[in-house]
């Protein structure tokens, strides 16, 4: 073969031959490496651990940095002393006021019985009233019929003056007794309708009268009541503000809320920890990992999904969880060549929470091959 026809052969032969094994190999553009394995670096869950709506002096630190904790273990204490003179100051308060509503409920309650009795009794007492006026109504008649009697006879000569005047003197005395006692029945009888009192004058009976100072007692023990309602409410609210007191008794030691390392304490013995500030830094054992898939593989990664990472450290599988999939932001998209025709695609964030296994170790890298 000549010269100049053999060499473009040969070229072409090897042109031909390593394009064939580019098209077979990993090529390492995004698409490809997308496509193959998705990696990420196991990252766990860190929370701030503060003291809720107290502050004050540190007085104790219960761990270090790096300790493992479990779920309510203590992390740091504060001075009690001024809440333990609170509580026992309110609770002194809360003493006062529950005797004060003790009191006043015995006092209602003797009220009440004293006005029931009081209603029966000036119900007995008109009763006992209007007898008096039906035999003083009697007198003053029999009186009247003696001094007309004895005016008769006075004109005849039958009697002496002093006998006429005895009887005039008694008819006046009878006749201001029935005045009296009217008077009396009606002051007793004040509040009474009509109905009542028609109802009593047939029947003798006072039983179930209404009477003005019974209404005018009973407005009054409503009046307690609301008194009582007071003093109840002032007591509800002290004892609101002691549990309260209590429950920040308990919060000046802080807690962990949940199993984790320790991570950071913010404040040293002595120190001043302000209200809400954040104490301890809380690594959690909640782990996971972040991909990052274009828009072709996000449905096979929706919340819920199962899937199994290898760790390339222990070179072990684990499982996990999808807990979600949202768009990346922009500069996490995939900028895809050109060479196969495909446009750019949108990255979305897939995160993906662990189990726990034996040594798998925050800051491994792990892929996900799906």
């Amino acid at each position: 073969m000549k010269k100049n026809v053999k060499i473009p052969v040969i070229f072409l032969l090897l042109l031909f031959f390593g394009s064939f094994l580019i098209f077979l190999g990993s090529r390492n553009d995004a698409v490809t490496v997308a496509k193959s394995i998705k990696s990420g670096v196991l990252t766990a869950d860190e929370i701030n651990v503060a003291f809720q709506n107290v502050g004050g002096k540190v007085i104790k630190r219960f761990v270090e940095e790096s300790q493992m904790v479990k779920k309510g273990d203590p992390l740091m204490q504060l001075e009690d002393v001024d809440t333990k003179l609170a509580i026992d100051r309110l609770q002194a308060l809360v003493d006062s006021q529950r005797a004060a509503v003790n009191q006043e409920q015995a006092a209602i309650e003797i009220t009440e019985n004293e006005t029931n009795l009081s209603e029966l009794s000036t119900w007995r007492k008109i009763e006992e009233v209007k007898a008096s006026l039906e035999a003083a109504k009697s007198a003053r008649n029999l009186a009247s019929t003696e001094f007309d009697r004895q005016a008769q006879l006075r004109k005849t000569g039958g009697n002496s003056q002093s006998q006429l005047d005895n009887a005039r003197n008694a008819f006046v005395v009878a006749k201001m007794q029935v005045i009296q006692i009217e008077s009396q029945l009606s002051t007793l009888m004040i509040g009474a309708t009509p109905e009542q009192v028609s109802q009593f004058e047939k029947t003798q009976n006072a039983t179930g009268m209404s009477l003005q100072s019974i209404i005018i007692a009973r407005q009054k023990l409503e009046n307690r009541q609301n008194q009582l309602a007071q003093l109840k409410a002032q007591l509800a609210q002290g004892e609101a503000d002691l549990k309260q007191l209590q429950i920040n008794y308990q919060r000046l030691t802080l807690k962990a809320p949940e199993d984790g390392k320790v991570l950071k304490l913010m404040f040293e013995d002595g120190e001043l920890a302000p209200t809400g500030a954040p104490a301890v830094l809380l690594e959690t054992d909640r782990k996971y990992i972040d991909i990052y898939v274009n828009e072709k593989m996000v449905n096979d990664y929706q919340p819920g999904t199962t899937v199994t990472a290898n760790v390339i450290a222990l070179d072990k599988e684990v499982k996990g969880k999808v807990r979600f999939a949202t768009a990346a932001p922009s500069f996490a998209d995939l900028r895809m060549t050109r060479e196969r025709g495909q446009a750019d695609l949108t990255a979305y964030q897939v995160r993906i929470y662990i189990e726990p296994i034996p040594k798998l170790l925050t800051g491994m890298t792990l892929e996900v091959e799906q």
